[in-house]
């Protein structure tokens, strides 16, 4: 399956304008808070996006970079929540149009920025921006000094990068079809030993590491149990990744609990 086929699972724009109709949010004059529940397309939503929000240093008016932001929900929060601007960039281009869509029906187009692009080679000069971000991205980049080396490339000194990720736990490989990838092909994970190794390497300082695996399983297992009641909700994860989704989450609880995967999160600076 091409890359590209995995994230949008089919006429991705179809479904998503389906759920809004039936939402009642098919709208041109939405707030943010109105999107969350589908336009949040990583582990544990919005829950995990205020967490990291409040664990770093945004000032007004900074300019900060999203990287691998999918429907841009993050960058959205973080640009009403500190009044700064993001630029967001995704490999998948009906993500980006859906994103940019989402930007005029909440009014933040002038906050958020969108482009496709790879994150192995960042369309940005030298020392741009004032953060990063990204959050369960990671996993799909085979080359992760490369990625890691072009996020230190464009940030300022004295600014910080933050993200979460599923790394390789002790008792790895993971169970396959998962939310980021249906076979071992598509996936990267490496430790957090390495990772941490990687970030030191490149030039990252101030490396602080957060577990997090037990809010991932419960986050997992809130969203699965929707699925055996009749009440699936009509905004969801389900929406963007399709019918398997619930399989996916469900193979990635498991491979968390039998410590295959280590979900964390870390912050580091620039200095």
């Amino acid at each position: 399956m091409e890359i590209d086929q995995f994230w949008t699972r089919g006429n991705l724009k179809e479904r998503i304008n389906n759920a809004l109709n039936k939402s009642g949010l098919n709208k041109t004059n939405l707030k943010i808070e109105d999107l969350h529940p589908i336009d949040q397309y990583h582990a544990r939503g919005i829950a995990a996006t205020k967490e990291l929000a409040e664990k770093i240093d945004v000032k007004e008016n900074d300019t900060i970079i999203d990287i691998g932001c999918g429907l841009a929900g993050p960058a959205r929060y973080f640009a009403n929540k500190f009044k700064c601007n993001v630029f967001g960039v995704d490999i998948t281009q009906a993500f980006i149009e859906v994103g940019i869509d989402f930007n005029k029906r909440t009014n933040m187009g002038d906050r958020v920025h969108l482009q496709v692009s790879d994150g192995n080679t960042l369309p940005f000069d030298n020392g741009k921006f004032d953060g990063a971000i990204s959050q369960h991205v990671t996993m799909n980049i085979e080359n992760r000094e490369r990625f890691f080396t072009e996020i230190f490339r464009v940030l300022k000194k004295d600014t910080f990068f933050a993200f979460s990720e599923h790394g390789l736990g002790p008792n790895g490989n993971p169970i396959f079809p998962l939310p980021w990838a249906d076979n071992e092909d598509m996936s990267f994970l490496i430790s957090p030993d390495l990772t941490i190794k990687l970030l030191t390497k490149i030039g990252f300082k101030n490396i602080s590491f957060l577990e997090t695996g037990k809010k991932y399983m419960e986050g997992y297992e809130k969203s699965l149990k929707s699925k055996t009641t009749s009440d699936i909700p009509t905004l969801g994860m389900h929406v963007i990744g399709g019918p398997t989704m619930f399989e996916r989450q469900k193979n990635s609880m498991l491979s968390i609990k039998e410590e295959r995967t280590l979900p964390f999160e870390i912050i580091c600076y620039k200095n």
